[in-house]
Formats: structure tokens, sequence, C-alpha cells
């Protein structure tokens, strides 16, 4: 276990590359660092950049990021940072904790009071987050305070609810370096909530063991509506499991025919609504004359009836309806902690499978990622000039994968793997939903923040209807999504990275100093869109050789990026939000349209449209054959593991399997018999049989 000490100097060194790669204080660049790694917790949620500092009378108001609002349970974050540059790790006193407490007090209560108009120009993103906090005032249940700082505190802070502003709860959550080196160390997105119910004045839930298997039990429940709306009104989103959470939709208000139910029929809204299921890691029980009880929960995740227990809740607070005599059916699911990461994704997946929520939903497990992960880990990129030795760019499939790679090396294999993989050479997945939406030309999904990018760019993956399985439909899409589709990427990443860093550096000249990240999104997406418009596209081969931008383009990127920033700050009359303008399509189609001059220069990186369509071909035949051989090398795998062996050896395989499936795992339990195997459509059978294998119980040592 590594000591605080030398956490605390590893972060140091995080948050310096970062604040030299991103042109950022440090502060800032902390904020951004600790932010990252907490957004998918849902206490926290995705982080969004907005750095402000004045005064409202006498009190003084800093800001340096927040949260969006959280459409499910009503919530919004603020975030505040004090960084520290000692040797030595310092204390976070009670004062340093008033004083940021106050600071974002100040903020959202002059931004709810409508103090905030003339304090902040119209181009910075905190305007932008005042005004959300004002126009959304009717639907905010409470603001999270988010205080983070790489200093110690002398007692431990975890959550406390600390009053109102302007009305509206708030609670303060501090994350110290304890705290985060915790978060790092465990490679969690979230900490788990232990619910005591008799703290909401309940009795416990009345249920009933349902049924029990390796590592699950799980309980039919009846759960007060009362209870279920405390709870959720008092947790809120952390109640839900992430990638349900992140597809709620809540933005239609209380489900009509919830809200009916509950005002004319109270009595038959357990017969009429399908209930919700949900898992925990631990379940306290009670034996009472009327029976069984569930008294306490650990991690309670609802993976399915997000919308119901959100619409119930709304229907109390904000249509004064009552929940008497309102109960809810719900599934409960005790998974032990030891397979807890595998198993609740997949009862999340098929509880939600009634509901027709797609597949892309889910898909931070989709293969696709676990494909570009490898795919960063073999392949070498070309030598930069001046370098010594090849290097990687490092896909980080999961948060945090590549700190936690490196984090408890020795120092050596820490330079060996710094210089395998140089922290600038680091993108992970949202990073590449961004890189494929400005390739597709779809910047405004960009703008709406990383995770609804994601989701829109997932949808690429979801089977075009219910006969194709997700399976059968990845098959047809591995082929695009190999080598050159992740060269490509890595390409425009190169040219993204370049954009950031030069309109930073132009900050004092014309950069304004807002909006980088849109303005990033709409340049990089224009550039490549004046090759569409002649009937081609940008040669991306050429950036990878080079693994740099071309020397020749710098001037062209700078001026398209000024006419950028003046299209994005100066939007329609009757809009004054320049961070929504930026979210609409309208804007795309009014910057897609400006006069750009070509010349000479940018020709020399055209390549035509038959010539891409060939790079295509040539790209999905490479795809195939690599695909044949990874299915080849996963069943020879098997084979050598003696898999195939025990599973025709099982007893219940001859019940499970065909006489031609149980032929072919015959062949594949020997090496001589596996050598017979030539056709691929029998090695994906094998891994057909495995798949169902695994489902009907089998396993090996």
């Amino acid at each position: 276990m590594e000591t605080i000490e030398s956490f605390y100097q590893e972060l140091n060194h995080i948050v310096a590359r970062r604040a030299s790669s991103s042109h950022l204080v440090d502060v800032l660049a902390f904020t951004e660092e600790v932010s990252e790694r907490l957004q998918e917790d849902p206490v926290f949620g995705e982080y969004k950049h907005a750095e402000h500092q004045d005064r409202i009378g006498n009190s003084i108001f800093k800001i340096h990021g927040y949260t969006e609002l959280d459409e499910s349970d009503g919530s919004i974050g603020l975030i505040v940072a004090k960084w520290s540059d000692s040797e030595k790790i310092e204390t976070l006193t009670n004062s340093d904790i008033s004083q940021m407490t106050g600071w974002l007090q100040t903020f959202a209560q002059g931004a709810l009071d409508q103090k905030l108009t003339g304090k902040i120009v119209e181009s910075n993103e905190a305007y932008e987050l005042a005004m959300n906090l004002q126009r959304s005032r009717k639907q905010l249940s409470r603001i999270r305070l988010h205080l983070l700082s790489n200093c110690t505190l002398s007692q431990r802070y975890k959550e406390e609810i600390c009053g109102e502003i302007s009305g509206i709860p708030f609670e303060r959550h501090i994350w110290d370096l304890i705290r985060i080196k915790s978060l790092y160390e465990s490679s969690r997105e979230r900490e788990a909530i232990e619910i005591q119910l008799s703290e909401f004045n309940s009795e416990g839930i009345s249920c009933i063991r349902a049924s029990e298997s390796e590592g699950l039990r799980s309980y039919l429940c009846v759960i007060e509506a009362n209870l279920l709306a405390d709870m959720f009104e008092r947790y809120g989103s952390r109640l839900l499991e992430g990638n349900v959470r992140s597809f709620l939709g809540m933005k239609g208000g209380v489900n009509k025919g919830i809200k009916s139910t509950i005002q004319d029929s109270p009595g038959r809204f357990f017969a009429y609504n399908n209930g919700i299921a949900a898992t925990a890691s631990t379940i306290q029980f009670t034996n009472s004359p009327s029976g069984s009880r569930v008294t306490a929960v650990t991690d309670l995740q609802i993976v399915n009836g997000g919308q119901t227990t959100a619409s119930i809740l709304s229907a109390r607070k904000k249509d004064g309806l009552s929940l008497d005599g309102v109960a809810v059916q719900m599934k409960l699911t005790e998974v032990q902690s030891d397979v807890g990461n595998q198993m609740i994704p997949l009862i999340a997946k098929y509880a939600n499978t009634q509901n027709k929520i797609a597949v892309a939903d889910f898909f931070a497990n989709h293969p696709v990622h676990r494909k570009l992960e490898e795919i960063s880990r073999r392949l070498r990129t070309p030598v930069k000039a001046g370098a010594r030795i090849e290097s990687k760019w490092f896909y980080e499939r999961s948060r945090g994968q590549y700190q936690n790679e490196r984090l408890y090396l020795s120092k050596t294999k820490r330079d060996i793997f710094d210089a395998e993989y140089p922290s600038k050479q680091l993108v992970n997945k949202t990073d590449l939903a961004k890189y494929d939406s400005a390739w597709n030309a779809k910047p405004w999904w960009i703008a709406q923040g990383a995770q609804k990018n994601f989701s829109k760019f997932a949808g690429q993956f979801s089977p075009p209807n219910d006969n194709t399985s997700e399976s059968e439909y990845w098959e047809t899409l591995s082929p695009k999504f190999g080598d050159a589709y992740y060269q490509s990427m890595i390409s425009i990443a190169v040219i993204w990275k370049y954009v950031e860093t030069m309109i930073s550096d132009a900050r004092g000249d014309w950069y304004e100093g807002d909006y980088r990240a849109q303005i990033a999104a709409y340049t990089v997406t224009q550039f490549f869109q004046l090759y569409k418009n002649r009937g081609g596209g940008f040669d991306l081969q050429k950036v990878w050789a080079l693994q740099g931008v071309p020397s020749d383009l710098p001037q062209s990127l700078t001026e398209l990026a000024k006419k950028v920033q003046f299209e994005i700050l100066h939007p329609p009359q009757g809009r004054t939000d320049v961070g929504e303008w930026t979210k609409k399509e309208d804007c795309w189609t009014r910057i897609r349209d400006l006069s750009i001059s070509w010349d000479s220069i940018l020709a020399e990186y055209f390549v035509g449209n038959t010539a891409l369509k060939q790079r295509a071909q040539e790209s999905k035949k490479a795809g195939e054959l690599d695909d044949s051989i990874s299915v080849q090398k996963q069943v020879l795998d098997l084979v050598t593991s003696e898999y195939w062996l025990a599973l025709y050896k099982w007893p219940t395989s001859g019940e499970l399997f065909t006489p031609g499936e149980m032929n072919l795992l015959a062949k594949a339990s020997t090496l001589n018999g596996f050598m017979k195997i030539a056709l691929e459509k029998d090695w994906r059978k094998l891994l057909e049989i495995k798949n169902k294998a695994s489902e009907e119980g089998f396993r090996t040592n």
C-alpha cells in the first residue's frame, strides 16, 4: 500500500503533466484531474469548466467548475478547489472549509437572486452556469458543493446537509487528499451508501426470498411509495445504476400514467405498475409477526424503474399528490461484492430489456472498447523526428486506467511505462466519441457534453432491428473498427490537441478566454468539412505518419479558429446563452456555410472520394482478416487450456448441445482435432457454444 506522502508526490506529478499539456494553472489542472475521476459517481456527474472570481457586496465568490443539472433528481454541483504546491502535505483547516463553502454559497445565492447578470460577461462559462441556475430554479431539488484539495482534513467529512440557499437545500462534499487517494486505489467511481430504514421512520420493507444462485440472492418486496420517494429525495441519482441514470430522459417531467394512477387509483398502483428492480451489496432483515422485513441496505442501486422512482417523487413534490396507500413492487437482488462489477451491469441490461432500451445505453461494456484497447497496446507509432524510440498511444477503456497501471510501479518500471505511453498520448472512450463525431460532422453533439455525445456515438452500434442480436451486429461492424480506424482517431486526436493548445496560447491575443472546448470542436469539424465540400477528405494518414500537425497547416487552423470563435460568441438575435447556442445544429449550419478560402497548402492534404473508398475497402479486408485471426486464437487458447475437453466431458453437454455441436467439441478437445477445423464459422460456433455453456452454469477451475 502506497504511503500518503508518496501518493501526494505522484498526484503533484500527475497535475503538473496535465497543467503542461493542457496549458492550465495547477489548481485548474487539479480540478480537472479529480473531477474526471469522479464524474461517473452519481453524487458528482459530468464536469464542466467555469472559472470566475468576483464579489457581491462584501462577499467574495469563486468557482472552478460545475456539474450539469441532473434531470433525474434535480441536483446540480458547484466545484471549487484549494491547491497546495508545498513539498510537504498541508492541512485543510476548518477555516479553509468555511471559506471555500462561502465562495460557492455566494455564487449560488447571487445566481438564484439574479445578482450576477452584470458581474460576469456573457462570453464566460460561469455566466452560462449562473443563467442555468436561474432558469432551473423550479427544477432544483438540491445544490451540491464540492470542495477539492490536495491537503488533508484533520477530521473526515464525507457528506453533510448544511442548510439552504434561497430555499433550496444544499449539501457539502469534501474531497481531501486521503479521500482522493482512496478513490485512486479502489478504482471505483462511487462510494457505497449505507441506508438504515429506521432513519426514514420506516419499520422496513416487506419481503420474501424468491431465489438463490451462485453469488446472488433475490427477494420480492413491497415498498411504500413514501419511503421510496424519501430515499430518492435524500440520495437522488446516487441510487440509480450509472447507465440507467444517463438515459432516463426526464425532460418530459412526471410520467402521466403514474401521476393519474396516484391521483385517481392509489390503491391500484401495485397492480398497474411494473415496479422496480434493484441490487444491493448487503441486506439486513428482521422478522416480525407479519413476516420478514428489510431494515438496512448497503449500496442500493435501482437498475430498472428509475423513471418510476423519479416520477413518484415528482408527483408528491411538484404536484402535491399524496402517496398514502401507494405501494410499489420491487425485485431486490443481493449481489456479492466479488461478482458485483460483472453482474450488476448484466442485471441492469436484462432488467431493462422489456423497455426496449437500446444497447447503446449500456455501451460502456461494448466489445469495441476492448478491441481498441488491444490495438493500442500493440500498435506502435511511427518514430517522431528527433525521437529515439517508438511509443504507443494508450486507449483508456475505463476511467483512471492509465494512472492505475503506472501508480504503483517501481521508479525504473514507471520510467519504462512513461517512455512507452507518454502522458500526452492518452485517449479515453469519451475522447474517442468526440473525435468520431468531429469526423462525421456532428460538432453540436460534442458541445452537448461528453456523456450525451458518447450516447449518440454509441447509437451506431445498436442493432437495426429486433431480429439481430448485439453480438451478431457487432460481427458485421467489427472489421470497420480495426487498425485503420484506430489510426484515424489518433490522427484526429493529434490535430485536436494541437488546436486546443493553439487556442490556449492565443489568450491575450485573439482568444477571449472562454469556450475553448466548443471552439476546438467546431474548428476541427469545419477543417475536415472544407475537404468534404470539395468531394473528398483530409488525409489523416499523413498526420499518423508524422505524429504531429504538418508545419504548413497551423496558420490555416488559426484563421479558421478565429472565425469560429466569432460565430460562437455572437449568436443570432434573440439568443444570449452562448453555451446553449453551440448545442444547436443551427450553430453548425451557420459555421459550415462560412466563406473559407482554399489555397495550395490545404490542397496538399486532399484525398478524392475514389481513393477514400479504396482505402476503406482495404481497411475492411484487413479488419476481417484480423478478426478471423483473433477468433482462431481465442479458440486455440481454449484448446491448450483443455477447456473444450472439460466441456465435452461435462455430463450436461449431451443434453444441451446438438450432435453437430458435440462433434465440433470433440474435434476441439485435442490439438490435432483443432487443426482439422478450417472454417471461421466453426470457430465462431465454438465461441457461441462457450457462451451457452456459461449461461447454463459451466465453470472450469
